[in-house]
């Protein structure tokens, strides 16, 4: 979609990841390896180029890992070169995001598919919102629209929600009235920092540095570097769970459902409720 879909998202484009074995850090490296592996030993001789084949198996080697970070780095790269394009997104597992300037960063991220009558065709989540697939006249994924734009006296006859089925459909549609932050794991965010270019820039210049006769020094260098990122990540997930706890508790409130005034969690409220309000 090359029209942006609103003030937040710019483009959508449809994917499913290939097999392990036909990324483009592996397959490719394969043929690499096998053809100057075979052009070594047979037209320019192991014994006559020893070191120098040596030399060209580690040059090949270092441009797959970085062929896979950069994976990692760029989600256009990862889906270059794991992922296969889909022009149907009912046929696709996954969709990139690419955001509007100042809108965040491009994300890959999971296609939900219809599971029963009640769930929407086709959705996604990014950056905590809800976009859904129309299948009307727009064809396209919109954002959950909320009941905002009616008249005054449409909310003066409003009798909040009737029956059951009526909660259980908007509860799906809605989700919980709740904002959380998403604490990662500690790997997670080792894993994140330790594939960062600089840590990784790190790491290779220990290498080069273990070449040395005073390896042992640049093998203490690396264990240091580690322990340092491992204590900056316990740092941010004491700082997330500390901003996690400044949030508000849910608390009791009067809702009018099913004909009838009830205590619920103000984490239960629903778009088209009635509530009261007391000071």
């Amino acid at each position: 979609m090359a029209a942006p879909l609103n003030e937040e998202i710019k483009r959508l484009s449809f994917h499913n990841i290939r097999p392990l074995v036909l990324h483009g850090y592996i397959f490719p490296f394969v043929i690499i390896f096998a053809a100057w592996g075979y052009t070594w030993t047979s037209v320019y001789g192991v014994d006559d180029y020893f070191e120098g084949g040596l030399i060209a198996f580690a040059v090949i080697g270092l441009l797959q890992i970085l062929t896979a970070l950069f994976c990692l780095w760029s989600v256009h790269v990862r889906c270059a070169l794991t992922c296969s394009n889909a022009s149907d997104p009912f046929k696709a597992q996954w969709v990139k995001v690419v955001p509007t300037p100042n809108n965040g960063s491009t994300e890959l991220v999971k296609l939900h598919h219809k599971k029963n009558e009640d769930d929407a065709p086709l959705w996604f989540m990014f950056q905590k919102t809800k976009y859904f697939y129309d299948e009307g006249e727009r064809k396209q994924f919109v954002s959950l629209s909320f009941p905002i734009d009616h008249s005054v006296q449409f909310y003066m006859d409003c009798k909040g929600y009737q029956e059951d089925t009526e909660i259980t459909i908007a509860e799906k549609k809605f989700g919980k009235n709740t904002m959380v932050m998403d604490i990662p794991k500690f790997m997670e965010l080792f894993r994140e920092r330790a594939t960062a270019p600089f840590f990784v820039f790190q790491v290779f210049c220990v290498g080069l540095w273990c070449l040395d006769e005073y390896w042992y020094y640049s093998v203490f260098t690396l264990f240091m570097l580690i322990a340092f990122e491992a204590t900056l990540v316990q740092q941010q997930l004491r700082n997330m769970a500390e901003i996690r706890k400044m949030g508000n508790k849910p608390y009791l409130i009067q809702v009018y459902r099913n004909r009838k005034w009830l205590k619920i969690m103000t984490d239960e409220l629903l778009p088209g409720d009635i509530v009261s309000i007391v000071r």
